[in-house]
């Protein structure tokens, strides 16, 4: 649970960042990037995803590692869903 917990800290500060700093926000004078073409963002997902496709073949330890974090990742959540959903159908208590 740590583990999950430092990764969603560690990931929020990397994105946040950058907008807190301003990184990136100065670009040269004469920067005048050329518009992307729907053929090339087309081609590059393919590529992307035939590369994570073929991910599992490439490394089957890693893959196994991932699937066994997402399967406990899934046990824990449904284990949580089914707490909540406990403790919203016991209703308010008079103490």
């Amino acid at each position: 649970m740590f583990l999950l917990k430092a990764m969603f800290w560690i990931g929020a500060i990397v994105i946040a960042l950058p907008l807190v700093t301003g990184v990136g926000d100065s670009q040269p004078a004469n920067y005048d990037p050329e518009p992307v073409q729907l053929s090339e963002v087309a081609f590059m997902v393919q590529t992307t995803a035939t590369d994570l496709l073929s991910f599992c073949d490439r490394e089957p330890d890693a893959c196994d590692t991932g699937h066994r974090l997402l399967w406990t990742t899934r046990e824990a959540a449904t284990d949580l869903a089914g707490r909540a959903h406990e403790w919203l159908s016991e209703g308010p208590t008079d103490e």
